[in-house]
């Protein structure tokens, strides 16, 4: 969507005809060669102007490609002019916004025109997460010796970035799970493709299951057992409801959401791509986000969509009740990340683990965020920093691990715990 002013006379036309005009008369009013001839070349130039002044006004489209880039990737604004008749050289001007850097830092891009079909084209830098508005983008055309000028205004363009996720790597999880996909090897026998062991035919067996070999040799029919192919429902929670720290985009410091989102798209990335499967609850955000659990690089796309809506409220938010243990169906593992100033995430943590759940805490909160050059700010964020570490005591006495976000190897701890605890024993009613 585009405004439009039409053709106007500049400053520099403006400037050659009163030049012309005065001086002209004035080598009439007093009889001097001397200032006709100073008059001749801007009345030349003006009435050249007007003679070649443009008689239409162009048409301005413009589009955004790609709209959709990750953390430190260019998209890029091109305006295409028709019926650019006449017209000498056009201007593209974009704001300064925070998280665009455009291509030359000024914003401004100028194209000479040959043809009646222009364009201009200004590249944009994304250097942080999130839905960025790219307008107004003015652009001007002007025409011969700048007598004339159009102008336009460009809105309503957006360009979506993407979080780019940390480095991460896990060790691989022996969770127990009721899926029948994925990478990890199940701790029961199914129908799966990982060899188990031989057994002697049971009534259900399908035919191609039966090992002819050790039948024939024993006389009796006997089949291969495989083991159950697994897939871990990872449940990820993000707590949205303040930012705390300066962002400093994909080439600066991170704040707490910054590093809340970027780990999260790493931890779906990494389980998606083991063919696990991966959901996404989003709390606190002006702008609600919730991802059904699924498995795939497309629902890679549609997690990293949701983490890219995130917009953490300016005013301090109420505090809502406790997520339910229903929105989790089966046996998942939840991993909650928070700054944990508020303990209202710390709630939720002890929700989850009461509905039978595998729960773990990322803390994200930026180590030098209570440094302030207030006494007062310094002694309040003190405080508030010994309560949250006397808090994060209390859920870990109850078996929920809190962990910093290291990038690789942050989970493996609690991954490993995982595995112990599924491999043991358990007591079962007889």
């Amino acid at each position: 969507m585009s405004s439009t002013t039409p053709w106007q006379a500049g400053p520099a036309h403006l400037r050659a005809v009163v030049v012309g005009v005065v001086a002209v008369a004035g080598a009439l009013l007093f009889r001097s060669p001397t200032l006709l001839v100073l008059a001749t070349p801007f009345a030349i130039v003006a009435v050249w102007s007007t003679a070649t002044r443009p008689a239409r006004d162009p048409s301005l489209v413009g589009r955004v490609g790609p709209p959709t880039v990750r953390e430190g990737e260019a998209t890029t604004w091109t305006g295409q002019l028709t019926d650019a008749g006449g017209v000498d050289h056009v201007v593209g001007v974009a704001p300064l916004r925070n998280w665009l850097e455009p291509r030359p830092r000024s914003g401004v891009a100028v194209r000479d025109v040959s043809t009646v079909i222009a364009s201009v084209a200004i590249p944009m830098r994304s250097i942080r997460w999130g839905r960025h508005d790219l307008g107004p983008i003015r652009v001007a055309c002007v025409s011969t010796w700048g007598a004339f000028r159009w102008t336009a205004r460009d809105v309503g363009h957006r360009v979506v970035t993407l979080p780019l996720p940390a480095v991460f790597d896990a060790a691989p999880s022996s969770h127990h799970s009721n899926g029948l996909v994925g990478l990890t090897r199940s701790a029961r026998p199914g129908d799966g493709t990982e060899f188990a062991g031989l057994r002697p035919f049971q009534s259900g067996d399908r035919l191609r299951r039966i090992n002819w070999r050790r039948s024939l040799r024993s006389g009796e029919l006997h089949v291969t057992a495989t083991y159950a192919d697994q897939d871990t429902h990872v449940a990820l929670f993000v707590d949205a409801q303040a930012d705390f720290g300066d962002s400093g985009g994909i080439d600066g410091a991170a704040s707490s959401i910054d590093t809340s989102v970027r780990a999260a798209g790493a931890i779906a990335e990494h389980f998606l791509l083991r063919g696990d499967r991966v959901s996404l609850r989003v709390f606190g955000s002006r702008v609600p986000a919730s991802v059904a659990p699924a498995s795939g690089r497309a629902h890679l796309r549609r997690i990293l969509d949701a983490l890219a809506s995130i917009e953490p409220p300016t005013y301090r938010p109420l505090q809502r009740g406790a997520p339910r243990g229903d929105m989790v169906r089966g046996d998942a593992l939840a991993i909650m990340l928070s700054p944990l100033v508020s303990s209202t995430a710390l709630d939720w943590a002890i929700s989850l683990a009461s509905h039978g759940l595998t729960v773990a805490v990322i803390d994200t909160l930026p180590g030098d965020v209570h440094v302030s050059d207030d006494p007062s700010t310094g002694l309040a964020w003190r405080i508030r920093l010994l309560e949250r570490r006397v808090e994060m005591r209390a859920v870990q006495r109850v078996g929920i691990p809190v962990l910093g976000w290291d990038g690789p190897g942050s989970l493996d701890p609690f991954l490993r715990e995982v595995a112990r605890r599924a491999s043991a024993p358990r007591m079962a009613r007889r």
